[in-house]
């Protein structure tokens, strides 16, 4: 190295142009010999004194770690170099590339929460299944969808299709007759349905007493009888002749009444449930509020079914006419004969007025039905309802 850079320093020192004499070609080569020496012994003397001199303490020096990479993102893998985990085949299938679309699995909807009003506060309206009009306080669906038919319903003895002999007893004319009322809550079991009607004396008092006995109730409203007005439910009954509105209306001032029923039952009515183009729009808002109909049985050309049915209405139908003939003999009968269809049928609905001597029968009935075989209802647990098989 010396010698080629005194080489290099006497060349660019050189007048450019002008050849270098000969007599001096060999004077830089000789110095770079004797720097070249020079240097050799300087690195020699370098090399002796590291083997012979002490150690310098060890420093630790820190090694930057290599670059982590990251391994290829899954979406970039290409369809047909992707294979199974469980197999290292190279003729195995490729696995399909699951590319995310942004769209959810829709969820399963939630059941509305049902529910029955406590015991200790079943004589009082829900506070959330009224609403308040001019003539008073009407039954409605509850925010969350919760039905009065529901929350105001009696718990049966059993649930469930097993074999049981299922009979519904529904007692009306409740608040008519003082007597009779009394003779109701007071003697009849809480499985006993009691239906009030409209026109009745100290109304609320008694629809409490029975709430509070564990009576399920029924409203019964005035509907339009074939020999009208002859024969005449009273006002506000509800007519074939007038515009839907207005049997809304007096349906409306019917429902007022009372409260916490579960449904609405006719009284008298043979004209009116036989004619679809005035049941239909009556039968749609009892279906909005949350409420079951029951046909008391008395009308042959009823249409109460097939109406019910179209206007999503939970719906039942007595079969039997307990007290149709007021005698002790013919009650009696009727109620035997309302026990032999449950035992055929697993189900008989009855229909009775509360006379004391009708009142007398279906207690002493009651009495007995256990031991023979007969389960007293609530008439909800036994109507047809459209959302329940939704």
């Amino acid at each position: 190295l010396p010698v080629f850079v005194g080489f290099m320093n006497d060349e660019l020192t050189r007048p450019l142009g002008q050849k270098r004499p000969r007599q001096r070609q060999f004077k830089p080569v000789l110095a770079g010999l004797a720097l070249t020496a020079a240097g050799v012994l300087a690195g020699w003397t370098a090399v002796s004194l590291h083997y012979t001199a002490p150690a310098a303490p060890a420093r630790i020096v820190a090694v930057e770690s290599p670059p982590v990479v990251a391994p290829k993102a899954e979406a970039q893998i290409e369809p047909q170099q992707a294979r199974s985990a469980e197999t290292d085949d190279p003729d195995a299938p490729p696995i399909a590339e699951m590319v995310p679309d942004g769209t959810l699995i829709e969820k399963v909807p939630v059941p509305t929460p049902s529910r029955r009003q406590e015991a200790g506060l079943a004589h009082l309206p829900d506070p959330g299944l009224v609403e308040r009009i001019d003539q008073g306080l009407l039954p409605k669906r509850s925010a969350d969808g919760l039905r009065p038919m529901n929350v105001y319903s009696r718990l049966p003895d059993t649930e469930g299709n097993f074999g049981v002999a299922r009979v519904v007893l529904i007692v009306g004319g409740m608040g008519i007759s003082q007597t009779g009322s009394q003779l109701a809550v007071r003697q009849l079991p809480g499985a006993v349905t009691l239906a009030f009607a409209p026109y009745g004396n100290s109304l609320l008092r008694w629809m409490q007493d029975a709430r509070k006995n564990g009576h399920e109730l029924l409203l019964q409203v005035p509907m339009e009888p074939f020999d009208y007005p002859q024969n005449s439910p009273g006002q506000h009954t509800l007519l074939t002749s007038v515009e839907p509105r207005q049997n809304i209306a007096e349906l409306h001032w019917a429902m007022t009444r009372i409260t916490n029923y579960v449904g609405i039952v006719n009284f008298l009515g043979g004209k009116f449930i036989a004619d679809q183009t005035a049941l239909k729009p009556v039968f749609d808002e009892i279906a909005s509020r949350g409420l079951l109909f029951v046909d008391d049985g008395s009308a042959r050309n009823s249409a109460t079914g097939p109406i019910a049915k179209a206007s999503l209405l939970p719906y039942a139908k007595a079969g039997f006419q307990i007290d149709a003939v007021r005698t002790r003999e013919a009650i009696a009968r009727q109620l035997e004969l309302l026990a032999q269809e449950a035992k055929r049928t697993g189900l008989a609905i009855g229909m009775a007025n509360a006379f004391p001597e009708t009142i007398e029968l279906i207690a002493k009935f009651a009495e007995t039905a256990n031991a023979k075989g007969i389960e007293i209802t609530p008439v909800s647990a036994v109507v047809s309802d459209p959302e329940k098989q939704q």
